[in-house]
């Protein structure tokens, strides 16, 4: 049973940990935490008329690096693709918004996930294991239009990215009388500088690139984040995207660690109002 129970407990937290980090395997937008794409037009509108639009996405991402997300348990090494991802995923909602008036942007991203993976202890004291986490993640941030062409656009400001993550493990009767639960709660600020570019390659078709950087030991040591995708202008309205996501954050306090990156493809769509 000794041997047996940090193998179940280990496989739980490898899994739980998929779920952790800001939409890092949701099937459901910072594209999760990370700047709500522009609308395909580069021209900046000449009255300070609000513009609004929203973007919903998935991002079919993987997993890779070292965590500890519920101590005592000791931190692991992870390298999971989108599929293991899959297997214990329960749900998750991404979603983003941006309001532009003259050269100004402001916009805010939510992703919420939760995984649920599970097992059984085997032997005499056959016992029931699940291991649930839940991650929200909120991020908004200012843009200010620097330089703005028909065919390329310039973006710079910053923001915050706010990280909170809840993880729980739940022990059935068995190995204990009444069985046993542990949760832990970690939440933190980052703040971010933020660049993105949005250039024309004719006809409806464009292409945007975003990035940011921070932490600065003010939150996580360190986080970073960049966004390629190629867009689509269906209509006047809507643009449909398609392009690649990574997202890294190496986050400590005490003996908790979080230190992660994901990274996969993305896809989404950005209605403009």
């Amino acid at each position: 049973m000794h041997d047996a129970f940090p193998r179940i407990a280990t496989r739980g937290l490898m899994a739980f940990v998929l779920a952790a980090l800001p939409g890092f395997a949701a099937v459901a937008a910072d594209l999760a935490p990370a700047p709500a794409p522009v609308a395909v037009s580069a021209s900046v509108p000449t009255v300070d008329t609000p513009v609004f639009s929203a973007s919903f996405y998935l991002w079919a991402s993987a997993l890779k690096g070292t965590t500890s997300t519920l101590p005592p348990l000791p931190a692991i090494d992870i390298d999971l693709s989108f599929r293991d991802v899959l297997q214990h995923f329960d749900g998750g909602l991404m979603g983003a918004g941006e309001m532009r008036v003259g050269r100004w942007g402001f916009l805010a991203d939510i992703m919420f996930t939760q995984v649920s993976p599970g097992g059984t202890i085997p032997g005499p004291y056959l016992a029931d294991v699940e291991v649930r986490s839940r991650s929200l993640t909120l991020q908004g941030n200012v843009l200010y239009r620097f330089y703005d062409t028909d065919a390329l656009s310039l973006d710079a400001g910053a923001g915050l990215r706010v990280w909170h993550l809840g993880n729980k493990l739940s022990i059935g009767p068995g190995v204990l009388p009444s069985g046993f639960d542990y949760s832990q709660t970690a939440s933190w600020v980052d703040p971010v500088l933020v660049g993105r570019l949005s250039a024309q390659l004719g006809g409806p078709w464009s292409v945007i690139l975003v990035g940011d950087i921070g932490g600065f030991d003010v939150g996580s040591q360190f986080t970073w984040q960049a966004i390629a995708t190629v867009n689509y202008q269906w209509n006047a309205n809507l643009a449909l995207r398609a392009g690649y996501r990574a997202l890294s954050v190496d986050y400590q306090d005490g003996n908790f660690l979080y230190d992660v990156r994901m990274q996969g493809p993305v896809l989404g769509a950005t209605y403009r109002f």
